[in-house]
């Protein structure tokens, strides 16, 4: 039986290289990037959040986020340190996702999700 670092391992490369050969993005913004999503322009939005691209490390702090995943882009908002507040940010993006879909119905195969991530085994 393998050991949960090389199935951990095994995973991280099938998430950053799906099958088509294409990289997967990821990018790590704080909480607050959610709320602003709604009301800034890209361009404002882009500037105030430039986001950290994690592609390569992962996530460096425990607790609660919130994961957008849209073709080969992944946006991660967090840490959150509690489960109520990040379930009330998730619905929050959900709400904003809705109104996006409505307007461009190929973000409907887009996902949110709420993750715990903790350093223990």
């Amino acid at each position: 039986m393998k050991s949960p670092f090389v199935l951990l391992a095994l995973a991280t490369l099938l998430f950053a290289f799906p099958a088509n050969g294409q990289e997967l993005k990821v990018i790590l913004y704080p909480v607050e990037a959610i709320v602003d999503s709604a009301t800034l322009k890209r361009d404002e939005f882009n500037e105030r959040y430039p986001g950290i691209d994690i592609t390569q490390y992962g996530l460096m702090d425990e607790g609660w986020y919130i994961r957008y995943t849209h073709e080969l882009l992944v946006y991660v908002y967090g840490p959150i340190e509690d489960l109520d507040t990040a379930r009330m940010q998730k619905n929050l993006l959900e709400e904003i996702r809705l109104s996006l879909v409505l307007k461009n119905p190929k973000l409907s195969t887009s996902t949110i999700e709420l993750i715990e991530f903790k350093f223990e085994a």
